[in-house]
């Protein structure tokens, strides 16, 4: 068996090198460059669309976690996050180890985790996918803004604050984490709804079935704020427009070798 992959991102001159040596291993059939990496090696370049037309079989992701999302954005083929940047929660592999990492999938010794996505819309039309988080935010500094969440249309929330975030499993442990939401098991499929920064001290976490959409309404006339994808993609948004979150059809796929969430985590975001 021999691999045919895509490998996008940005890197490190010490990192293109180590990408450089992949282009004659033995388990490489075929490698196709996206544009910002391929006019960093020199080599022809791909459009991630182009590389879908190749039939890969999965993309290699260089860089961090932010560099993952959006590639999840942009594809849906099976991700193979590599870290280069700080934290990688989401990666899989180092770049020192890439070359086994490649002799394993070759070998089949990988499976693919599935993680939840959500759709998101705004008043009904759909403004992309997110694998961690919906961000809803004052688009002013140090500005209040007065929110309502709903699920399935039942009131679940109504508070002033900065914001709300509308999390998956795998982003209880990005922003939602750091707003004071709880860590959720990706194996789980639930939203959960995270208040940013709320004035009034009653306004808590909910932990949301997936099987009914969260809704967000502001209701403060003539103020607006930024919607936030994954950190991506974003939006203004004013007080009569609304915001839903559903479980997407689809789901985010990484290669994975071990099934090793809470040690992650540990060994991710836990100081000892």
């Amino acid at each position: 068996m021999s691999l045919t992959f895509g490998v996008y991102g940005l890197a490190k001159p010490e990192v293109i090198e180590k990408l450089g040596s992949l282009l004659d291993h033995q388990v490489v059939e075929e490698i196709y460059f996206e544009h910002s990496l391929a006019k960093q090696m020199g080599v022809e370049s791909y459009t991630l669309n182009e590389m879908k037309d190749h039939d890969i079989d999965f993309v290699i992701s260089i860089g961090g976690d932010g560099t993952l999302l959006k590639l999840m954005q942009e594809v849906d083929v099976p991700a193979f996050g590599v870290n280069t940047g700080t934290v990688g929660f989401l990666t899989t592999s180092e770049i020192e180890g890439l070359k086994r990492a490649l002799e394993r999938i070759d070998e089949g010794d990988y499976f693919l985790d599935h993680r939840m996505k959500v759709d998101v819309f705004l008043n009904g039309d759909k403004k992309g996918e997110c694998v961690n988080e919906v961000v809803v935010h004052s688009d002013k500094i140090a500005k209040l803004r007065k929110i309502e969440v709903l699920h399935d249309g039942v009131e679940i929330d109504r508070f002033r604050g900065d914001g709300v975030i509308i999390a998956t499993p795998t982003g209880s442990t990005s922003y939602a984490l750091s707003a004071g939401g709880p860590i959720i098991n990706p194996g789980i499929d639930v939203l959960m709804s995270v208040p940013i920064a709320s004035f009034d001290l009653d306004a808590k976490p909910h932990v949301l079935p997936a099987d009914g959409p969260v809704e967000i309404e502001l209701l403060d006339e003539e103020k607006t704020c930024l919607m936030v994808m994954d950190g991506q993609k974003e939006c203004i948004v004013d007080h009569d427009d609304l915001i839903e979150v559903e479980k997407s059809d689809k789901t985010a796929r990484f290669i994975r070798f071990e099934d090793d969430f809470y040690s992650k985590v540990k060994k991710k975001l836990v100081k000892r």
